[in-house]
């Protein structure tokens, strides 16, 4: 196959430079364990953990060196041990993608430059697109379309459409930007590239959606969806009638209930065929406090495309400094302390939404990723969403006591902060789930299927799916973000019979409770974990695209 000329055009000598450098790459592996049901928590499959780390040597001299790895749980024990490693000549290479809306260095600045400005490109495999004479086509929607324009939208598209066939078609009978500047935009991964992802996805279409073209993988999730908005109009009527501690609690569980369930999959697009009915239930997320604007840049864009990546992944860099999910973040002094603090930073989640919510709508930027394609109506949405929220968690005092409101307040922001917190962090910050070989290198190099299988674990089954949307099986969740949840559970013994194939690893927890002791397991090790650096090679490359360090 053919390399995309933006790794072969300005700087080509930066890539294709053979360092002399040594470097030595370490390996800890946390071992794979049966734990034997104790105290309610079950039986949990876990996979091999490593960690790695560079060290430059000059002068290219050996050397060895012992550090203090990954610790292992044996029968019930914790047992910590020490790896030696060797130091031995190795290819090392600079990691210089930036983030995916950013142009690459020196290189010409599609975003600035006054003939695409006003354009709403996009490129998708190594071509730039105009997506304005599709916007109001677009089977999903244009507010889903819009999150491509301005990036490489390559794994957005195929993550989210279940017959890549039909998306390429579209592409094809789109207008081409034949003097694009395609090298400066970074690339993405590529999803169609992954024989694990194909493999899973075909399966998925032949055994469990076998008639193409009715949509049947957005359906069936509207008897949740009418259970979790009667629970919280049930919840918010109790709250306007006696504001207080325990309504407020109840109105906080009904709104976390919100956020894991229909705001999250209808955001996705997948809670319906129908565009107007995935919108309305992703505007929920206005409702209880946060922006569905900003989520679906920040989640979908960020973290769902780049899953655990330490520079690309909102989820992970916007927690520092106060707290620490992976090893190659600095570590600061108050760390050490995190695992107790968490429980007092976890209730003000919703504050920090509040927070990100206005400051990206200033900036334009959500952190994780620019809010390129956003319209004004939807830049309006979060200003009017803020008022609604307000306006309903408020309302209360016209006739009730300021203090019955305010303790009401303070209940719901604690009690929906809390689980949302608890419940989103769990899946991708367990030592399983943080192997750095598994997000080395650029993002375009990796395998994107394995990376979603391996920085992701499950846990639970049927009952959690139905509480949560889907999010207790987040491998299959970021595998299918666009296939409703009530899905979930028949695909992932399709994806762990596929993954056990090809030897990737695939965690998997009966309880929540149990994923979240090794939670917060994870949790204390990172407040002490040495520093290490980034991977330069990806243990799970990309073989279809140009092999540019190969002798």
């Amino acid at each position: 196959s053919t390399c995309r000329p933006a790794i072969l055009s300005t700087d080509v000598a930066v890539f294709r430079r053979r360092h002399a450098t040594m470097a030595a790459v370490m390996s800890a592996a946390a071992m794979s364990r049966a734990v034997a049901p104790r105290g309610g928590l079950g039986r949990k499959a876990r996979a091999p953990c490593v960690h790695q780390m560079k060290v430059a040597l000059r002068g290219g001299a050996s050397a060895s060196f012992r550090r203090s790895a990954a610790s292992a749980r044996r029968g019930g024990r914790v047992a910590a041990f020490t790896t030696r490693s060797v130091a031995t000549p190795v290819d090392v290479r600079p990691i210089v993608t930036p983030r995916p809306d950013v142009a690459m260095p020196n290189m010409e600045d599609p975003w600035s430059d006054p003939k695409w400005v006003g354009v709403k490109w996009t490129v998708y495999r190594d071509v730039a697109y105009d997506l304005e004479p599709f916007l109001a086509k677009h089977p999903g929607g244009s507010w889903l379309l819009n999150l491509s324009i301005g990036r490489d939208c390559t794994a957005l598209i195929e993550s989210y459409h279940l017959r890549p066939e039909v998306a390429s078609a579209h592409f094809r009978r789109l207008p081409k930007l034949v003097d694009f500047p395609v090298s400066a935009v970074p690339m993405s991964p590529r999803p169609n590239d992954s024989p694990l992802y194909n493999s899973i996805r075909e399966r998925v279409r032949r055994e469990l959606f076998p008639q193409e073209g009715k949509a049947l993988h957005r359906m069936g999730g509207d008897g949740a969806a009418a259970t979790i908005m009667a629970t919280a109009v049930a919840a918010y009527c109790l709250y306007a009638n006696a504001p207080g501690l325990l309504t407020g609690a109840f109105l906080g569980l009904a709104g976390a209930w919100i956020g894991l369930t229909i705001q999250h999959c209808g955001n996705h697009g997948a809670m319906s065929p129908k565009v107007w009915v995935n919108n309305a239930l992703g505007l929920t997320d206005d409702l209880i406090g946060g922006s569905s604007l900003m989520w679906r840049y920040h989640h979908q864009v960020s973290h769902h495309i780049h899953c655990n990546d330490n520079a690309l992944d909102q989820d992970v860099h916007t927690a520092m400094p106060l707290l620490r999910f992976d090893a190659r973040q600095p570590k600061k002094w108050f760390h050490k302390y995190q695992h107790w603090y968490l429980f007092l930073a976890f209730p003000l989640m919703q504050v920090a939404f509040q927070i990100g919510d206005i400051t990206g709508l200033v900036t334009r930027d959500c952190e994780g990723a620019k809010l390129h394609g956003a319209t004004a109506m939807e830049l309006a949405t979060v200003v009017i969403g803020k008022i609604a929220h307000f306006g309903l968690l408020l309302g209360p005092l016209a006739v009730h006591s300021a203090g019955a409101v305010a303790a009401g307040v303070a209940s719901f922001v604690a009690v929906q902060g809390m689980v949302l917190a608890c419940t989103f962090a769990v899946s991708h910050n367990v030592a399983e789930a943080k192997v750095p070989e598994d997000t080395g290198g650029e993002a375009w190099e990796r395998d994107w299927g394995v990376q979603q299988v391996v920085t992701s674990a499950d846990w639970g089954d049927r009952v959690g799916n139905f509480f949560t949307g889907g999010l207790n099986l987040q491998v299959e969740h970021h595998l299918f973000p666009a296939i409703c949840f009530v899905h979930y559970p028949a695909i992932r013994k399709i994806v762990a019979e596929e993954a056990a194939k090809v030897g990737v690893p695939y965690s998997t927890y009966r309880t929540l409770p149990a994923i979240f002791v090794e939670f917060m397991r994870f949790v204390k090790e990172m407040g002490s974990a040495e520093q290490i650096g980034d991977i330069a090679e990806p243990k799970h490359k990309n073989t279809s695209l140009c092999p540019i360090f190969a002798n």
